[in-house]
């Protein structure tokens, strides 16, 4: 989301930005006008014609000064992405089109920037961000009509990556990174414990979450050697459990919340058994006795057989690969939507007065060769386009960790995203920080899985709408 760090972290970082009375007071007051005639007040108007307007092919050169915004802050993700768009300028400078682009300081810093800087009427022109687009509504911009104008096929998007972002018939950002969730497996100790590794394909319907559970039970050894790590899931734990039986927290398109559903419920206490029931992973501090540091990832101790991941920084030093995650179909999803992806996109302030130059940034992504660069720089794997750009992403990760990676792949064109769209919902952070310390309750036994559901349904109903 992600980078996943920030799905990790509760906060309210739009709460900040916006809930400020005076900044409230203007962006609503300016939003129905400004998102109304943002596009009016460009050539873009003038070149989709309005209604009954030709849809022209993009200008061959537009010049102008494009200020972007980072997501990203620290090394190495802004030096890459620095070294992109520097790229970018020594191909386009000599046409007049230049960027400028800026480091915030902190990727939590990059909406306050951002709002700031558009309520301030000094807006910049784009940025990337990880949690879809209900907490930049007032701010940004629809690129419907670019889309439009510029006969660009949506097809050429993973489908989920892509739908998140429209209502209706607007579009509010375009997908540029994925990070998504698939199953690092420790051959070696699978090959000791005589036990078939998983497979690859999602839709291998022998790989359930029973016969998930049997392999991590064969593969745990006291407090010695586990067969699961413990996390699973890139993204928030009480909202991307559930969906390895094919249940989420919110039902969108009937506009429900599903927290306390039988359902979800199954899928929270499995995991929840996972600990304590079952101690087929960690509990308590053993995950720290398997470290040799604490900052290492407890995959690579060598000392787990399965772990979820959505990055691993660190080469293991044994033989591994990365499988597809475990399922057990429902009726109403058949086909395995265990992981979730949490899609990046980059978004144009609709008050930019650089809406066509911006626009010729955002078209420089999706080149494969450049769309495979900016997912990378973002330390994922898998690029929202799903022709060619996999295939660079794909050979640069074997070479740096030594297996192959297309299970993510795989995995990230059948799951939904983050949260079954839980981050469309107004105020779902205010939700989400009375919800998160239920689920620790629950986790350290607490609390049962039953009163969290229903009182997570009920914060979810209060606080959170539609």
């Amino acid at each position: 989301m992600s980078s996943p760090r920030t799905l990790a972290e509760p906060r309210a970082v739009a709460a900040r930005a916006l809930d400020s009375s005076t900044q409230v007071r203007r962006v609503v007051l300016a939003r129905g006008a400004l998102v109304a005639s943002a596009l009016a007040a460009t050539p873009l108007a003038v070149a989709c014609g309005g209604a009954g307007g030709s849809t022209g092919g993009a200008p061959s050169k537009v010049a102008g000064k494009v200020t972007i915004l980072s997501y990203q802050s620290s090394s190495p993700k802004w030096d890459l992405q620095q070294q992109m768009y520097a790229d970018f300028n020594t191909k386009f400078q000599s046409q007049g089109l230049q960027v400028d682009f800026i480091n915030p300081g902190s990727d939590s810093s990059t909406l306050d920037k951002a709002v700031t800087l558009h309520v301030a009427g000094t807006p910049a022109d784009m940025w990337e961000w990880p949690r879809l687009w209900r907490e930049l509504e007032g701010v940004i911009g629809d690129l419907g009509p670019y889309l439009k104008r510029d006969k660009i096929d949506q097809a050429q998007w993973i489908p989920e990556a892509i739908s998140a972002f429209r209502q209706g018939d607007k579009v509010w950002g375009m997908p540029v990174s994925i990070s998504a969730d698939a199953m690092a497996v420790n051959l070696d100790l699978f090959a000791q414990a005589g036990v078939k590794p998983p497979p690859t394909d999602p839709d291998d319907r022998s790989w359930t979450m029973d016969a998930f559970l049997d392999a991590a039970k064969r593969l745990t050894k006291g407090t010695d050697q586990f067969g699961f790590s413990g996390s699973y899931t890139g993204g928030v734990s009480w909202m991307n459990g559930p969906p390895y039986f094919g249940y989420g927290p919110v039902d969108l398109p009937n506009r429900k919340i599903t927290l306390n559903t039988p359902g979800f419920q199954q899928g929270l206490q499995f995991w929840a058994d996972m600990a304590t029931k079952y101690h087929v992973q960690p509990y308590g501090d053993e995950a720290a006795k398997l470290r040799s540091i604490p900052s290492q990832h407890i995959f690579t101790t060598g000392k787990i057989g399965m772990a979820v991941i959505y990055n691993l920084a660190e080469r293991p030093n044994f033989k591994w690969a990365i499988a597809a995650l475990p399922y057990t179909p429902s009726p109403q999803q058949p086909k395995n939507v265990s992981a979730r992806i949490s899609v990046h996109a980059l978004f144009m302030d609709s008050n930019s007065k650089n809406k066509d130059q911006a626009w010729e940034v955002f078209k420089h992504w999706l080149k494969p060769e450049n769309g495979a660069r900016y997912v990378l720089s973002d330390g994922h794997t898998v690029p929202p386009l799903v022709k060619s750009a996999f295939d660079i992403t794909s050979k640069e990760y074997q070479d740096r960790m030594g297996t192959d990676p297309k299970a993510y792949f795989l995995q990230a064109q059948r799951s939904k995203v983050d949260g079954w769209l839980f981050y469309l919902l107004k105020d779902w952070a205010k939700a989400r920080t009375d919800i998160d310390p239920l689920w620790t309750k629950v986790t350290t036994g607490q609390m049962s899985v039953g009163e969290f559901a229903t009182q997570a349904q009920s914060i979810s109903e209060r606080t959170a709408t539609f």
